[in-house]
């Protein structure tokens, strides 16, 4: 999960740093945070095709204010959590006109950071894949990923109902982030999601048709993953 936080004062920005740590340890929960002196700084690079599945904003920047970062957010289309840190409620209102997860007041308190917190990632479904594009997520559920090739400097991924979205990172990178038994590495180039094997020879035939290599140096280790993967698929699902 990755969280910027917007806030010019740098007392106030390692105070959100701590408690963010704090919140991570109690909750095993990890995640990036990128800390913004300027809230323009913030807007740019969001524009630039930056992502952030949360965004802390202090209302009063000395460049700008974090409501009116906010309303351009949503403009953009911008679908992630708005939390706004403020000196006092009388922003609060503004919460609701941009659809924000809350406000929290200063000096910041742990256990309403952590009520906040708690309320953003019961939002983030840890059985989808968020592929991110300029200031908008599409969510893709894994058992519609029927699989991954790798070409060039980018990556495709192939959806049950046809879809295929183009992915600016390595083959490696999105094998960590989905992070699942179910994807397995059959090839240098193309991860699989064996919940769409139908058969097995030289390659995989995928529920839609679609062949899909198996690495031949290591056909023997690959097959035998596969079938280790279906006698205890009833567990894992």
């Amino acid at each position: 999960m990755r969280i910027a936080v917007c806030e010019d004062n740098a007392i106030h920005r390692d105070i959100m740093e701590h408690l963010l740590n704090r919140y991570a340890s109690e909750r095993s929960f990890s995640f990036e945070l990128v800390p913004y002196e300027y809230g323009m700084n913030f807007l740019y690079d969001m524009e630039e095709g930056s992502y952030f599945d949360a965004a802390f904003l202090d209302i009063y920047m000395e460049d700008t204010m974090g409501n009116e970062i906010a309303h351009k957010l949503r403009a953009m289309g911008y679908q992630g959590e708005i939390v706004f840190l403020t000196a006092s409620p009388d922003f609060a209102i503004e919460s609701y006109d941009v659809d924000a997860g809350g406000y929290l007041l200063k000096p910041l308190d742990y256990e309403k950071l952590k009520m906040v917190m708690d309320r953003i990632t019961r939002n983030i479904t840890p059985s989808t894949y968020q592929i991110r594009q300029r200031a908008t997520v599409t969510k893709v559920v894994y058992h519609e990923i029927l699989y991954i090739e790798s070409s060039n400097s980018k990556c495709i991924l192939h959806t049950e109902s046809g879809g295929a979205y183009t992915i600016y990172k390595t083959l490696n990178t999105i094998e960590k982030e989905l992070g699942d038994r179910r994807f397995l590495r059959c090839h240098q180039s193309f991860l699989v999601n064996m919940d769409h094997i139908k058969q097995i020879e030289k390659q995989f035939l995928l529920s839609n048709g679609d062949y899909v290599p198996i690495r031949q140096r290591g056909v023997k280790p690959v097959r035998q993953a596969y079938i280790d993967y279906t006698s205890s698929k009833s567990a894992i699902l």
